[in-house]
């Protein structure tokens, strides 16, 4: 018997379960087959799969049988038993000593063929060859970082982990020679892209790259707003069809190009050329427009990715590319592979496939660069920065070995007990064992449950939970389905740190891998990165900063500290903690970070690393000012760097960071040099030196060297550091420091700047007060050489003058030729790849945008090269700044720049600049009247050095004011306030020091003059001339510091974490006083035993153990009087009712089952840990269902997830649990055990299917009452009212078998409210009826009016649908070419007009009369032609009509663009919540019902807002799941007259003393359980005809036709459906995301119209799309798209009367567009009331106060109404 053609055993004979014998042979084991010895066993015979009698056998082998390795041994020698560990028979552990037979020698570790062992007794075993994991915590780390043995990914990784801010304060000098470190390379590495590069990449990383060959311009290089492509050739004549204006301005751009490959050239021309010239004929298109430039050379047009290098290996496999398959099956070479196994580096497009083909594809391929390219090291993808391609390459770089290596470890990587049952699989990329994909997705659920059930710290595990949901991360926004240990690893952050500092929770939230690749800004890149490097103008990914604000700490709306929102003075409504301004701005925080390299000891399935927290790439960030929320900036309260003291790195509280053996910064930027040990590129300490014997740390005479090291006070200087100003590399003995200087900022603007140049001629302006620039000493203008301290080094201008005057030279006046080899012979003069100061004056100025935003400008001379990101013309990095006369009042095109104080420069307003400096205070008053909170927010902005840091004498004693603030003035002999005072500021346990200094920007006239213009000097972190990583931490910690310590976190979280336990509606106070904790670290409680006081927290801000203790603690959350308040508490989550019931009845696995293998949970129950559908996890906080709980004002999250299928699937599988055990029996909880086996053959307390099952017996099995009581305190803590008890207890004593009668009651009990609510819930003794609607009696003709049936169809576009992907401006405009203006806009989201599929609008009422629709979009394109469609341009949920963005309404809806909020209003469209709680169709159904027209309401898979009704005025929305699959309730009851029993359970309940929650539950049982009957008697014979795709949009469709065809049978006469399709929130790959969300959809309305066909409804049908906003016009740099406002939409149906365009298409798509907010974002011109206005008309809603009732705002859009004759025939 073989495993996969491994001998595994021999046996004599086999009788299968057939009863057929098995003749002798080999035979092939069944993947079906259970490990253990005598567990089911199956063979393959014949080509199927048969069980084997007596199951699996012993390993033994006959003597002189050939197999693999075998290993002799005696059995006492080496092996122990494990019988006594884990119960199993047979099982053995090598007891430590080593084996001696020979064989061992020849096994290799990556060889997992079978190793047996025979022992002297002739007994046989077979080697568990088990992976094995080893001990790597932060405490104590490989101590060699596992260099002796560390295995990932099927090949040898060493397993050190990074240096992050989670270990760097423990890692470990190494003191073996076996150390292996981390590979670091050269940030500033970089390599040209040839074709011999190409194929080196493929020989060393096995991946396909290719420079693309073959490509045809698609496009014009005319085209409005596109980035064309050009490539040197040799054509003399070189000649063109364009005009001379066409040619000049094309030719003008090509040589002001800075685009610095050899032979390719990509060109922005801004505003295209001449319309003549747009579009070329055909000749022109297929050969190329030629460009000849003044030197003669001849450029031609061709493709936009016309020799790209791209990663093609995804097109080599099977499924992919449609040839290789062909190629595959008829033995020939693949056809993308042979290429590059031949040696060749290009990939010739073929001239007969059309170019839509690429386009369609490309998105899948990853880019590398452009042939001839410079590319940088770490822009490679992440699987190609490994070591061999950096030696490949010349790339500078170490991977440490050997003693003296840092090493490292990681929170929680600890080793596997080998000893246990091996139950879990660790997924390696090239070697994982056999279990099926299924359960690789279920383990971390398994783990999870195993965890929860068993762990003691049961409040620990509780609150990491809501944490968990708070912080939510989805798998379905991962592409990691199978791997187990990323998500436990990100699940341990709150684990770990649920009683600690929430600041410490963000931190490791927003540098986790797995929600930078959830919420998309792994390796988002600053908008002047990507222009530098791809001439592409995009911005930085928003999703991040938009949630971690409005779900991770602010929220949307400010709060006062008890919960409640604060109001407008004048408008009485809520306040918005931020705007989308606050959003762009922080978003650029967000850019840089990159996931670490693959290491060893990790699971790395993927080939990357999603455990270790991220790295900042500093040449990725963004290096410009970023406003916060309160008015500011990011940086605020931070000390200038030009105030550095001299020798800061001698100050108390200098820090520095180990490095070990190695020379290589970490945090700075690295240079070639630093590789290299020398005196001259790192500070070489002397052993007198203070700072030497505080970095020694010395014990027992050797240096103990410490990660970290602080300094706490002043040091004086010796020898070498007295010279040296500033520091980065200190060695001290053999070991390595790196300096990490303090956190400062710089403004962005200043006086009196001077040009800094470097070698290659790029030229910047530089601050002289910062350390912006090297020295260049010349004597005369020859001879430039170097005079630094250190390599690296850096100076101020003057103290660059004074290095200079040392030698008796001066600055450089020129470096055009570079530093001189004959004098600048030291080594210093390896240092050449920095900026140096010159005595030029250089010119700094401002960009001022038409929205008033403004961008620096450099203007170091002509003749030198401008970085793109301060250059005049090309910059584009704009920032807010808060203009102190208004946004309106700055220099504009619309006021001529000032009057023509600025230039006009490409429809924007350059100005001259002039920075003005004061003290901001002038007397004690001033300062003491106003709060320490407003002091930070509106007046101290420029941080400052600890007084003490000064010296002794230099500051007074400090005198402090009356509202906490302490002053300092300079020396005693100081009278009054200057810009030396310091004010010294505790806040939030915090103690800042700020200086008395306000810097503002004065606009100056055309003459020089002082305009009346001004703003803040704004301040950044980042160089301009040195990017280095330390400063991109630092602002990262500083953007973390302002989410936490802003004001509205504490009530925000406090909200959030109180109804995660247990009360959904908490009072004021109780939020205020658990908000108080959070704020003040601290929470006292009084014992109630001994009224001693208690003490929880460390009393630091932020403090979660403080936190916890009050939401616990606080009167409110345990008062048993509180109970009787209806309001009170809440429905519990649905997941914790069935850990809760496992717990409580002592759930234990089966005897040698460790795991809990529960599957499939989250299907039945709605919810389940790593099963998170989105960020906003389960349901959403301020979810209110219709009934009691919405009339009362109430919320209830946990409702949103109580669907029929939930309800029905959780008791079921509790159900299943008490009766059958841990199985699949009856809709069961765990997996099938034994598929031969049906659950039919068992009846309940039968637990042979099961893998564990409850174990709880009460005191007394006979005593019904006291049975009950044990039990009703167990599972609902003694609420379950005396009533339900006695009909149980009465139930239980009708059983004669005591176990029988134990599991009746358990499930009685969890059919109770009781159990599924905090609540007392009492009955009144009555039935629950429902509502029964009935149709009336009517006269004949209107009944035949009205009868006839319609049914209209919500499809929802979950996530914010891109739809100017969905409709595109064509041609045959009014006034411009709208599609150049398109393409222009959207970049690289631009869809080709040639692949658009192009429609007429009959309206002819747009700015165009042809418009396009995404090419997948043929089906909608063919029922549009038909006249049964209609589109909804510019479309949007809005309170106000207007047609202009200066008529914005004064209540603005967006709330920053927040997807729970739009997708709410897009589906109520109340935006004054007139008709409380109701959506739109709730209310169409609620109108026609009480009209006479019966009607139901249905929601496919999900419960939707847009289908709340008012209770009782039509039937509630019942949803069914996409599948259609209706399981039966309780198919096999406990009892005959279950239901009956459950029913009485639920009966009407006494209002005044049953809680809203218990009474929600009840009703929803009860009427999901008649309403699924229903639903499967109504579908039995529902049937389509026609085939729908198996997609999920088409799944849904075809159940939503289903219960259409069942109208007849159900009675109605009219329908309404919710039906949606997710994934449209697409910040990332957005054209390959949409296309294929698009073509789902299109196949699945092709199938859906063509069903209603067939069934004669297509008449009586509408089908409306909306989404919670469109999508960014312009692209952000993952090639995504953010939230916007106004979309495209359409609707279909027979009845429409179709071919046309309502709304108005936006007619100016630039930021000066009349309805463009920025970004490409359009205010809505139609709004959803408009629409639906004629929607309900035709619906039968004609009355005009029935129309009120259901478009409750339509008076506001009266001029823009639709109506049933605009709409349908």
């Amino acid at each position: 018997i073989s495993v996969y053609g491994h001998p595994r055993t021999t046996v004599d004979a086999f009788e299968l379960e057939n009863g057929n014998v098995l003749t002798a042979g080999s035979y092939e084991i069944c993947k079906r087959t259970s490990a253990g010895l005598n567990a089911r066993l199956e063979v393959k015979v014949g080509g199927s799969c048969e069980g084997v009698l007596g199951g699996n056998p012993p390993v033994y082998f006959p003597s002189g049988e050939e197999i693999s390795t075998v290993l002799e041994v005696p059995t006492s020698e080496n092996f122990l038993p494990l019988d006594a560990i884990i119960g199993e028979p047979r099982d053995y552990v090598q007891n430590g000593v080593e084996l001696t037979d020979p064989s061992c020698e020849a096994i290799s570790e990556a060889d997992f063929t079978p190793v047996f062992v025979k022992f002297d007794n002739g007994e046989w075993l077979i080697h568990d060859n088990r992976l094995a994991v080893q001990d790597n915590t932060v405490e104590n780390p490989l101590s060699d970082g596992g260099g002796k043995d560390a295995l990932t990914s099927g090949v040898m990784q060493c397993s050190n982990v990074p240096k992050t801010f989670l270990n760097s304060h423990s890692c470990k000098v190494s003191k073996e020679l076996s150390a292996c470190g981390t590979f670091q390379f050269q940030g500033s590495g970089s390599f040209s892209l040839d074709a011999v590069a190409i194929q080196d990449l493929f020989r060393l990383t096995k991946k396909y790259v290719y420079a693309i060959d073959g490509l045809r311009p698609d496009v014009s290089p005319c085209e409005l707003g596109v980035t064309s492509r050009w490539e040197l050739i040799n054509d003399e004549a070189c000649e063109n069809d364009l005009d001379d204006s066409s040619n000049q301005r094309i030719k003008m751009r090509m040589e002001r190009s800075s685009d610095r490959n050899t032979f390719l050239k990509d060109v922005y021309v801004k505003g295209g050329c001449d319309v003549a010239s747009t579009t070329p004929n055909p000749e022109i298109m297929d050969d190329g427009v030629k460009i000849k430039l003044t030197n003669g050379e001849c450029w031609q047009h061709v493709h936009k990715n016309h020799l790209d290098v791209f990663d093609m290996t995804y097109w080599t496999k099977r499924d992919t590319h449609p040839g290789n398959k062909v190629a595959a099956d008829a033995g020939r070479p693949n056809p993308i592979k042979k290429f590059a196994q031949n040696g060749d580096a290009f990939l010739l497009y073929p001239d007969w496939h059309p170019m839509s083909r690429w386009d369609d594809h490309k998105e899948l391929f990853q880019k590398i660069g452009r042939l001839g390219d410079e590319i940088a090291f770490q822009d490679l993808p992440n699987y190609m920065r490994i070591e061999t391609v950096a030696e490949n390459f010349g790339i500078v770089g170490t991977s440490p070995s050997g003693e003296g290596v840092l090493v490292c470890g990681s929170p929680n990587e600890v080793a596997n007990d080998l000893t246990l049952n091996r139950e879990l699989s660790f997924s390696l990329r090239k070697n994982h064992n056999d279990k099926e994909t299924d359960q690789l997705q279920r383990q971390k659920k398994q783990v999870w449950a195993t965890i929860v059930l068993s762990a003691k710290d049961q409040l620990r595990q509780k609150f990491t939970w809501a944490l968990s949901q708070i912080l939510a991360l989805t798998p379905l926004q991962i592409d990691s389905v199978i791997e187990t240990e990323p998500y436990l690893s990100y699940y341990d952050i709150f684990v770990r740190n649920a009683f600690g500092s929430y600041l410490d929770i963000l931190r490791e939230v927003s540098y986790s891998p797995m929600m930078s690749e959830m919420l998309t800004f792994l390796r988002s890149k600053s908008t002047a990165y990507v222009w530098e490097t791809e001439r592409t103008h995009v911005f930085a990914d928003e999703n991040f900063a938009r949630e971690i604000m409005q779900l991770f700490s602010v929220g949307t709306t400010l709060l006062n500290m008890d919960g409640t929102p604060k109001l407008d003075a004048t408008t009485n409504l809520p306040i918005e903690t931020y705007s989308n301004d606050e959003i762009e701005s922080l978003a650029r925080a967000w850019t840089g970070f990159d996931r670490q390299r693959i290491r060893g000891n990790i699971e790395d399935y993927y080939e990357v690393n999603r455990v270790d927290p991220m790295k900042i790439i500093a040449d990725w960030r963004d290096f410009f000012p970023k406003i916060n929320m309160i008015g500011g900036y990011i940086g605020d309260g931070v000390k200038l760097c030009s105030d550095a003291q001299e020798q800061e790195f001698l100050k108390k509280g200098a820090k520095y960071r180990l490095l070990g053996s190695s020379t290589m910064p970490e945090l700075h930027k690295e240079f070639d040099f630093d590789q290299i040990e020398s005196p001259q590129r790192q500070l070489v300490l002397d052993v007198s030196s203070p700072l030497y014997s505080k970095l020694c740390s010395a014990a027992d005479g050797e240096c103990s060297f410490p990660a970290e090291v602080e300094l706490s006070n002043n040091f004086d200087c010796t020898t070498v550091e007295c010279a040296a100003n500033s520091v980065r590399i200190v060695k001290v003995g053999e070991m390595f420091y790196e300096y990490m200087k303090e956190p400062c900022v710089e403004p962005l603007f200043y006086n009196n700047a001077k040009t800094i140049k470097s070698l290659n001629n790029l030229a910047l302006c530089g601050n002289p007060t910062m350390t912006h620039a090297s020295e260049a000493c010349c004597e005369g203008d020859y001879g430039a050489s170097r005079k630094c301290n250190y390599l690296g080094e850096r100076l101020t201008y003057d103290g660059a003058i004074a290095r200079c005057g040392e030698y008796n030279q001066d600055l450089c006046p020129s470096l055009v030729d570079g530093l001189d080899p004959v004098s600048c012979q030291d080594e210093c003069c390896q240092d050449n790849q920095d900026y140096f100061w010159s005595n030029e004056s250089c010119t700094l100025k401002v960009k001022i945008d038409s929205e008033g935003r403004v961008a620096v400008v450099h203007l170091p001379g002509d003749q030198y090269d401008v970085p793109s990101h301060v250059q005049q013309q090309d910059t584009m990095n704009f920032f807010r700044v808060n203009w102190p006369n208004g946004d309106s009042s700055y220099p504009s095109p619309s006021n001529n720049c000032g009057d023509g104080a600025c230039e006009l420069v490409d429809d924007q307003c350059v100005c001259g600049i002039s920075v003005q400096e004061g003290k901001k205070f002038y007397k004690d008053r001033n300062v003491k009247r106003k709060s320490i909170e407003v002091l930070i927010r509106d007046h101290l902005y420029i941080g400052s050095h600890d007084p003490a840091t000064f010296g002794p004498g230099v500051y007074a004693t400090p005198l402090t004011l009356s509202n906490g603030v302490t002053v300092h003035h300079k020396n005693a002999t100081t009278v009054g306030y200057t810009t030396d005072t310091i004010f010294e500021l505790t806040y939030h346990g915090e103690t800042r020091f700020y200086r008395n200094v306000e810097s503002s920007v004065t606009i100056l006239s055309a003459s020089g003059g002082v305009t009346s213009w001004s703003f803040r000097n704004p301040p950044h972190f980042m160089s301009l001339s040195r990017p280095e990583r330390l400063d991109a931490y630092y602002e990262t910690e500083e953007v973390l510091k302002h989410y936490f310590h802003h004001p509205n976190t504490a009530p925000f979280l406090a909200v959030r974490l109180i109804q995660r336990f247990g009360i959904s509606n908490p009072s004021p106070p109780y939020v205020e006083a658990v908000a108080r904790a959070f704020v003040n670290g601290v929470y006292e409680w009084n014992d109630d035993e001994t009224g001693e006081p208690i003490t929880f927290g460390l009393s630091k801000y932020g403090d979660l153990a403080a936190t916890s203790a009050a939401i616990i603690l606080d009167s409110e959350a345990r008062s048993p009087l509180l109970e009787l308040d209806p309001s009170f508490g809440s429905l519990k989550e649905p997941v914790l009712k069935l850990i809760g019931f496992m717990r409580s009845m002592e759930y234990a696995n089966d005897e040698g089952k460790e795991i809990v293998p529960l599957k499939g949970v989250n299907n039945k129950i709605g919810q389940m840990a790593h099963d998170i559908p989105s960020v906003f996890s389960f349901f959403l906080s301020e979810y209110s269902p219709s009934g009691p709980i919405k009339s009362s004002s109430l919320v209830s999250p946990e409702a949103m997830v109580y669907t029929a299928p939930n309800v029905i699937g959780l008791l079921n599988g509790m159900f299943s649990l008490i009766k059958w055990g841990l199985s699949d029996c009856e809709y069961g909880f765990g997996p099938d055990k034994d598929w031969t086996r049906g659950c039919h053959r068992y009846s309940e307390g039968n637990y042979i299917k099961s893998w564990g099952r409850p174990m709880f017996e009460p005191y007394s099995l006979t005593d019904a009452n006291a049975a009950i009581d044990e039990l009703a305190t167990l599972l609902t803590g003694g609420r379950l009212s005396q009533e339900r008890r006695d009909i149980i207890a009465l139930a239980y004593a009708s059983k004669t078998d005591a176990s029988a009668a134990l599991r009746l009651a358990q499930q009685l009990i969890l059919a109770s409210p009781e159990y599924h609510s905090t609540n007392l819930n009492n009955l009144n003794g009555e039935q629950r009826v429902f509502q029964e609607f009935t149709k009336p009696q009517r006269k004949a003709q209107e009944v035949q009016e009205s009868t006839s049936y319609k049914t209209v169809i919500y499809l929802m576009l979950r996530g914010g649908c891109d739809s100017y992907s969905l409709l595109v401006p064509h041609s045959q405009c009014h006034g411009k070419e709208m599609y150049n203006e398109y393409k222009e806009i959207r970049g690289e989201l631009a869809l080709n007009k040639t692949d658009l599929l192009e429609i007429d609008d009959l309206s002819h009422s747009q700015i165009c009369d042809k418009f396009g629709l995404h090419p997948k979009f043929t089906a909608l394109r063919d029922i549009y032609e038909a006249g049964d469609a209609v589109l909804f341009a510019n479309t949007g949920h809005t309170y106000e009509d207007f047609q202009d963005k200066n008529e914005r309404p004064s209540r603005d809806p967006m709330h920053s663009f927040a997807h729970n909020l739009q997708q709410t209003r897009v589906q109520r469209v109340d935006p004054f919540e007139e008709v409380l709680g109701t959506g739109v169709l709730g209310r169409m159904a609620d109108v026609v019902n009480m009209n006479g027209m019966l009607s139901n309401s249905f929601s496919i898979a999900d419960s939707a807002v847009v289908l709340e009704n008012t209770l009782g005025q039509s039937k509630k929305q019942v949803t069914v799941s996409s599948d259609g699959v209706m399981k039966p309730f309780n198919p096999r009851p406990s009892t005959p007259d279950m239901w009956n029993l459950i029913e009485e359970l639920n009966g009407a309940t006494d209002t005044t003393t049953s809680g809203v929650f218990g009474e929600e539950w009840s009703s929803t049982l009860l009427q999901s359980v008649k309403e699924n009957e229903d639903l499967i008697n109504a579908l039995a014979n529902a049937q389509t005809t026609v085939n729908f795709p198996a997609t999920d949009i088409g799944d849904r469709l075809k159940v939503l036709s289903r219960v259409i065809k069942s109208h007849t049978d159900r009675g109605v006469e009219r329908d309404v459906f919710s039906v949606s399709q997710g994934g449209y929130d697409t910040h990332s790959n957005n054209l390959a995301s949409i296309e294929i969300l698009f073509q789902e959809l299109n196949e699945a309305l092709l199938a859906f119209k063509d069903e209603m066909v067939e069934q004669n409804e297509w008449d009586n049908v509408v089908l409306v799309s909306a989404s919670d906003f469109a999508r960014t016009l312009t692209p952000n740099s993952k090639n995504g798209a953010d939230h916007a406002w106004g979309g495209n939409y359409f609707a279909i149906g027979g009845a429409l009367n179709g071919t046309r365009i309502f709304g108005e298409y936006p007619h100016d798509l630039t930021d000066d567009g009349p309805l463009v907010i920025g970004r490409g974002r359009t205010l809505p011109t139609l709004s959803w009331d408009s629409v639906w206005h004629g929607v309900a008309e035709w619906f039968g809603i004609t009355a005009e106060d029935d129309l009120d009732t259901v478009i409750p705002n339509r008076q506001e859009f009266e001029h823009e109404l639709l109506f049933r004759g605009d709409l349908f025939e």
